[in-house]
C-alpha cells in the first residue's frame, strides 16, 4: 500500500536527546566556558559525522577558530559564528523535522544548562524564546522548513 504525505504534512518524529543540565552546568565551569554548550550537548549525545567546515579563524589569532559547520549522526547540522568585533554569537542547529513540543522542552531546558539567571519567556507563537524584557541575552527562534527544523541562536547584547 503506497502512502501519499502531502507537502508541508511531513512526519515530525525526531526528538532530541534531552540535556542533563547538571553535567552540561560542571562541563561549561570546568571548561571555563571556552565552549558552547549546545556544541558540549551534541558531542555528549551524538556520534560527529563530519570535520568541522567553514572554519573561519580570527583576524587577530591564527590559532582561534570563530566560525565553523559540523555534522552530527541523524542529520543534525551545528553552525556556530562569533567572527565580528561587536560580540554576539550566532548559532544554528538544523536538525530532521521535529516535534515542536518537545523542542520547546529541550530549549528550555538548553537555557538551563547555559546558568544564566535572566528570566526569559516565549512569544504567543512559541517560536522565540527571549529575555523577558527583549533586551540583551539570548534568543532561540524555532524555524520549520518542509524538510528540516531550524533552531537559530543569537547571543549578545
Amino acid at each position: 500500500m503506497l502512502v501519499v504525505i502531502p507537502v508541508g504534512v511531513l512526519a515530525q518524529n525526531f526528538e532530541l536527546e534531552q540535556p542533563n543540565i547538571t553535567k552540561l552546568k560542571a562541563q561549561q565551569e570546568q571548561s571555563n566556558y571556552q565552549q558552547d554548550v549546545l556544541y558540549t550537548y551534541l558531542l555528549n549525545n551524538y556520534k560527529v559525522s563530519s570535520d568541522k567546515t567553514d572554519v573561519k579563524m580570527y583576524d587577530y589569532s591564527e590559532n582561534m577558530i570563530c566560525a565553523f559547520t559540523q555534522e552530527f549522526e541523524n542529520g543534525i547540522t551545528y553552525t556556530e559564528a562569533q567572527c565580528k568585533e561587536a560580540g554576539g554569537k550566532t548559532i544554528t542547529l538544523t536538525l530532521p523535522r521535529t516535534n515542536k513540543e518537545s523542542l520547546i522542552q529541550w530549549i528550555e531546558a538548553m537555557f538551563q544548562s547555559t546558568g544564566m539567571d535572566i528570566k526569559h519567556s516565549w512569544n504567543s507563537e512559541k517560536t522565540i524564546y527571549r529575555p523577558a524584557d527583549e533586551g540583551a541575552g539570548c534568543y532561540y527562534e524555532i524555524k520549520e522548513t518542509d524538510m528540516n527544523t531550524l533552531v537559530k541562536i543569537y547571543c549578545g547584547c
